[in-house]
């Protein structure tokens, strides 16, 4: 005889057991991968001058698993400097020798001041104003002694150098600069003209102007 096989088969239609808890646990766990991916493949449009640092965080699953989540830090970009506080730079003709001052010259001197003593170079204004001229001397010829002694002859006189003043002025003879021993400034052409009776014979009137040439002329009657 055939004897029978001990223990019993599965009933047909008998169900696997199932660990419900791991499977939850599981679908949780992808969820999370998915979220992570979305939020990191979305980040990588943002403006490339902030910048960002990349942690991780283990966040626990059902189940006792864990993942990983990406946190990211944002720092923010560096200030840009204060344009104020760049410094610039201008430079000189370089076809014309830097205008220097002569020793001994006071503070704040006007480029090209000779040094007379007591007697500072000046620079009037382009006011449209005029000036007598008395004498003038150009290059080499012009020397602190030599100026001193025409401003004493004429009291109330200063001098000026032309290139330093107003475009009116011829700046210069031959690329040498132009010294003026003047009086004025007058407010009118009239008294420029009559002042020429206290200077030498061929003094003459000349206008400090920013808008006319030194061909300009002043018509004295």
């Amino acid at each position: 005889m055939t004897q029978p096989v001990s223990g019993s088969p599965n009933p047909a239609g008998e169900r696997w057991n199932v660990n419900l808890p791991a499977v939850i646990g599981l679908v949780f766990v992808f969820l999370v991968g998915v979220i992570v991916w979305v939020v990191v493949s979305s980040g990588g449009d943002d403006d490339a001058a902030v910048s960002t640092t990349s942690t991780s965080v283990a966040v626990p699953a059902t189940g006792g698993s864990t993942t990983t989540q990406p946190v990211t830090q944002t720092t923010s970009p560096a200030p840009m400097p204060d344009p104020s506080a760049v410094a610039t730079s201008t430079s000189a003709d370089p076809t014309k020798p830097p205008v220097t001052t002569a020793p001994g010259a006071g503070e704040g001197a006007v480029p090209g001041d000779l040094a007379v003593p007591g007697r500072p170079m000046q620079r009037p204004g382009c006011d449209e104003s005029f000036i007598t001229v008395l004498a003038s001397a150009v290059g080499a010829q012009a020397t602190a002694a030599g100026i001193g002694n025409v401003l004493d002859t004429y009291p109330g006189s200063n001098y000026l150098r032309t290139d330093q003043t107003c475009p009116s002025l011829t700046p210069d003879i031959d690329g040498e600069p132009i010294y003026v021993v003047y009086l004025g400034p007058f407010a009118f052409a009239s008294d420029a003209c009559a002042a020429r009776a206290e200077g030498p014979q061929g003094a003459y009137a000349r206008r400090l102007s920013a808008e006319v040439g030194p061909d300009h002329g002043v018509a004295c009657d």
